[in-house]
């Protein structure tokens, strides 16, 4: 197997820069080596364009409208596939957040189920009433800070301007507004108990992130291909994260030799877990992710990364709803029917909460016992919230008094 990787719309870790507002990764897979077996289709390209490599920005529609017959013969040739990977940025932004505040293995006020099952996209999608641009660039700040010990006020402030919001909105339902504010509340009192921070941003930029629907991408086309043999993962060099990208790459591989070796009992565990009820087990397990080390090449050096550069290019115009030649089109139609699309968008999580709800029983059909289990669940979660807001009140009283021995 022969992968090829590239990626559009690279701002790094401005994820607010308007005129590149979605990050995309595109994966070239074949059994075959382009980089060897196009040579000269590739070379007779070079010298109609003039250029020392196919690039699509450069050669725009027109220009690849003129070679769009080579372009045919290295597709019929090679039979590669191709994968597609997003990320809407400022929809990025606000899922780092909603991680940075909800995980509720560190904020004690948040339920288990809205930080572990599909009722977290729900919740990101109500936060959206909640953010302007201001606001969200803010709450990225604190994401990506490096001595996030400095900033508790700064958390503060956030929390308690979004507790505003939250009690003034009026279009947010009371429990949603019970869950946020519960949530904002012990950030407010317990700011650096949250997961705002990082020792490395790059790690938690779109780019790394990114990479891991890459890998998931490679390990799928590797199991349905069923070779072991991997040939090479060539990624387009590029100046600021590629570093990042290979460490994405490594902690993944130790994640899919640690599942592994798992025992059958925690294996069930994963593979079963609500958050992933729509995954199979082999992706949730990493099932084929290649050991193979990642290599970083020029895409003048590679004839595959100008193959993938030209293929992401067309999705993207694709699915931004352009206009395209029917050249194009005939090029797209060859491999754009095998074609996987999957990220991160408001779009994709209110279908995969759809799909979780859907399949949720009628109220009418759950049974007296489990109604009045939920209520108690829910009660006694409630009474923890309250039990940690005497906390916060006798903290604060302590604080005080402290203060006021001091100052006498």
């Amino acid at each position: 197997m022969f992968f090829h990787i590239d990626e559009s719309g690279n701002t790094g870790n401005n994820l607010f820069d308007f005129s590149q507002p979605r990050l995309s990764y595109g994966v070239l897979s074949s059994t075959k080596n382009s980089d060897v077996l196009c040579k000269n289709i590739h070379k007779k390209i070079l010298e109609q364009i003039g250029q020392e490599q196919i690039h699509a920005n450069v050669l725009g529609i027109g220009g690849l409208c003129d070679i769009a017959h080579g372009l045919i013969k290295i597709q019929k040739r090679i039979n590669f596939d191709f994968d597609y990977y997003f990320i809407d940025k400022t929809t990025f932004a606000l899922t780092m957040f909603f991680d940075s505040v909800f995980d509720a293995g560190l904020n004690e006020a948040v339920k288990w189920d809205t930080y572990w099952t599909p009722l977290r996209y729900l919740i990101i999608h109500k936060l959206t009433v909640l953010f302007d641009e201001e606001l969200l660039k803010k709450s990225w700040d604190l994401c990506i800070s490096k001595r996030i010990e400095n900033r508790a006020t700064d958390i503060v402030s956030l929390l308690s301007e979004l507790k505003k919001r939250t009690i003034r909105m009026e279009t947010l339902d009371e429990r949603s507004k019970e869950l946020m504010i519960d949530a904002f509340e012990f950030g407010i009192n317990k700011p650096l108990s949250l997961d705002f921070g990082t020792n490395d941003s790059k790690m938690i930029s779109p780019n790394a992130v990114g990479f891991q629907f890459v890998l998931s991408a490679i390990a799928r086309r590797t199991r349905q291909t069923k070779r072991k043999n991997i040939s090479s993962i060539i990624v387009d060099r590029q100046s600021q994260f590629n570093n990042a990208q290979l460490k994405t790459h490594l902690y993944s591989k130790k994640l899919a030799k640690g599942f592994e070796s798992a025992s059958p009992e925690k294996k069930f565990m994963l593979t079963h877990h609500p958050l992933y009820k729509d995954f199979s087990e082999d992706e949730v397990l990493k099932k084929g992710l290649p050991d193979k080390d990642i290599a970083i090449s020029k895409s003048s050096d590679s004839i595959g990364l100008q193959i993938v550069d030209v293929y992401l290019w067309i999705a993207n115009k694709l699915l931004s709803d352009a206009d395209l030649p029917k050249e194009l089109l005939y090029l797209w139609s060859l491999f754009g029917r095998r074609i996987l699309i999957d990220g991160i968008s408001l779009e994709g999580m209110g279908e995969r909460f759809s799909k979780f709800s859907d399949n949720l029983p009628a109220t009418k059909d759950i049974s007296e016992d489990l109604l009045r289990l939920h209520k108690e669940k829910v009660e006694e979660h409630r009474q923890k919230v309250r039990d940690l807001s005497k906390n916060y009140g006798a903290n604060k009283a302590n604080s005080a008094g402290t203060k006021s021995c001091a100052a006498d």
